[in-house]
């Protein structure tokens, strides 16, 4: 009996250092060029090994990530806080693409890189949710922009766009700062997604609404945002 703490604690930290996954990718070079190797997502960070291209390898630890930005089920970019002298200074970011149909990037790999990585993610993939509250809009982007359907769940706000590179999915209690709208055709989702024209680091999404929004349901919305 004496032996059974000591026996789950192994187990415990066992499974703890275990937990990780492996991922054969392309590393798609900025600004031409690509190199094959791993992507390893682990307790301590993310790291990048490239059998033939050494000098491509890069491990970083969670704090030296800025955000991460699942662009579809097959794509993952990592933001760092490495400068690139040759564009001003700019933030470099990593792009993944998985080389096998057979491994994804799943809603349980983001969950457990924003759980380490204790910041809000980008995420693109707008798997369906149990909204209960939905609709259609425009986001009007800085020339033009695309249409879709506004979706809203007790944990998420979603935007299911007709461009996939447009669409988004925020959590409300980690991706959202908070919502606006001067009149019931418009609403604005101000989002913590990194904005690299902007220095203060925040997005503002900005929707034409195709039905008037409904107001209760919009004072209900604000009032649960932290």
């Amino acid at each position: 009996m004496k032996q059974r703490p000591f026996a789950l604690l192994t187990l415990f930290c066992f499974a703890t250092a275990a937990w990780g996954e492996t991922m054969q990718v392309r590393h798609d070079h900025d600004p031409w060029g690509k190199c094959e190797g791993e992507l390893i997502i682990g307790q301590e960070g993310i790291e990048y090994r490239s059998p033939k291209k050494t000098g491509h390898n890069r491990k970083w630890i969670w704090q030296d990530i800025q955000s991460v930005d699942r662009k579809s089920s097959s794509r993952l970019s990592v933001l760092t806080y490495e400068d690139q002298k040759l564009r001003l200074g700019q933030d470099k970011v990593y792009d993944f693409e998985l080389m096998s149909s057979a491994q994804t990037f799943s809603d349980e790999t983001l969950a457990l890189i924003s759980g380490k990585l204790k910041k809000p993610v980008t995420d693109r993939v707008t798997n369906p949710i149990d909204a209960e509250y939905q609709i259609p809009a425009k986001h009007k982007h800085t020339i033009g922009g695309c249409e879709g359907t506004l979706y809203f769940s007790p944990e998420f706000i979603v935007y299911d766009s007709e461009d996939p590179s447009n669409s988004r999915k925020w959590k409300k209690d980690r991706d959202v700062a908070n919502i606006w709208s001067s009149q019931r055709y418009e609403l604005e989702i101000r989002t913590y997604e990194e904005n690299r024209r902007n220095f203060d680091k925040m997005r503002v999404f900005r929707f034409q609404l195709k039905e008037p929004l409904d107001q209760a349901y919009y004072e209900r919305l604000r009032r649960e945002l932290p």
